[in-house]
């Protein structure tokens, strides 16, 4: 017995001894991950205000706890300035500031940084990540045919994706239960970019529901909008809002999103749905809202994946999962309405 136990503490020894090297490794590749600095640059599409911009930069910083960041962030303002003028001068600033921060990877958020910056460093060694795009990547040249789940180069990325679908499956229910008949949806938003490539989209979406849509003409001045909303209220059985953010007054200027809605709020008659959680907040119905802070988040865990030594090419690039339903129960009741269990069920309610 006192043979056995000798070989057995002996045995230990050798692992305890034998393994030490492995663990150290270990924990000093840990310890160098943490203490090693990353350098991330980030471009961001829109303005600072703009609201779907604004937690971007948290998003990204939140995925990368842990790591030793420097970063340095680039807003291109392309959603007040639409002239693809203005768009060649932002990238050309983005670029040189690029080339002086010498950053370890890139991070581009929406369709016009990802189609100036990211597409200009496809195939090169620097890797990108990009989040919040609407078109297909294909279409930016960012990735082949059929590769998604495998770009293979050094640009990855998180898809800007609606269930817009599901959205009006919600709003189906939400009539049927108050006995309002639902033949006609009006789609209604601006006429930025971004709102241009959702309408494409939305037009190519199987549609598979006894409803007929009526894409309402992209809206540039408020004139327009408030005669489009009237329109719908007397036409239409309920309404689908995307975005609000390049309406112009009769001054020429735009008009912030919320003074737009404080003017909707009240005037809308028919129930209302929209992907934006902020225009939930401000008074339309309820929706399955994606947010800019998400789509960042997403976008970062990528990021960090390669900063800590996987290739962005074998990276997938995929949408987010679904997020919940987002509903304003004022409205609801302003509407007089009744909410079904479906809709309220794991719901984040507004008032």
């Amino acid at each position: 017995m006192m043979i056995m136990l000798r070989f057995i503490t002996l045995f230990l020894c050798f692992l305890l001894v034998g393994s030490g090297p492995v663990l150290a490794a270990a924990e000093l590749s840990a310890v160098d991950s943490e203490a090693r600095e990353y350098r991330i640059f980030m471009v961001n599409s829109y303005h600072p205000e703009y609201f779907w911009s604004a937690r971007q930069g948290q998003g990204i910083k939140d995925a990368l706890s842990g790591l030793n960041v420097v970063s340095q962030e680039c807003f291109m303002d392309s959603k007040r300035h639409l002239g693809a003028e203005w768009l060649v001068q932002q990238k050309k600033i983005c670029l040189a500031k690029i080339a002086k921060f010498k950053p370890d990877l890139i991070l581009t958020g929406d369709d016009n940084a990802t189609k100036t910056i990211a597409a200009h460093f496809f195939g090169r060694s620097l890797p990108v990540v990009f989040y919040g795009v609407n078109a297909e990547p294909e279409t930016y040249g960012l990735v082949a045919e059929g590769c998604r789940q495998a770009p293979g180069s050094n640009i990855t990325g998180v898809l800007e994706r609606h269930h817009f679908n599901l959205a009006i499956h919600k709003l189906e229910t939400l009539c049927h239960v108050n006995n309002i008949p639902f033949t006609k949806l009006y789609i209604l938003t601006d006429n930025c970019y971004t709102s241009i490539k959702v309408l494409e989209s939305l037009r190519l979406e199987k549609w598979d529901f006894a409803i007929q849509r009526v894409f309402l003409p992209p809206v540039a001045d408020y004139v327009q909008y408030q005669s489009l909303i009237d329109q719908a209220n007397h036409l239409g059985n309920a309404i689908f809002i995307y975005n609000l953010q390049t309406i112009r007054g009769v001054d020429g200027n735009y008009i912030d999103y919320r003074d737009i809605l404080a003017w909707t709020k009240p005037r809308l008659k028919i129930p209302s749905v929209t992907f934006h959680q902020k225009y939930i907040e401000e008074g339309l119905l309820f929706g399955l809202p994606v947010s800019g802070y998400n789509q960042a988040f997403y976008a970062g865990l990528k990021a960090k994946e390669i900063l800590l030594g996987r290739p962005p090419g074998e990276i997938p690039i995929e949408a987010p999962p679904q997020g919940v339903v987002a509903l304003n129960k004022k409205t609801a009741r302003r509407l007089g309405l009744k909410v079904p269990l479906e809709l309220i069920l794991g719901a984040e309610i507004f008032e």
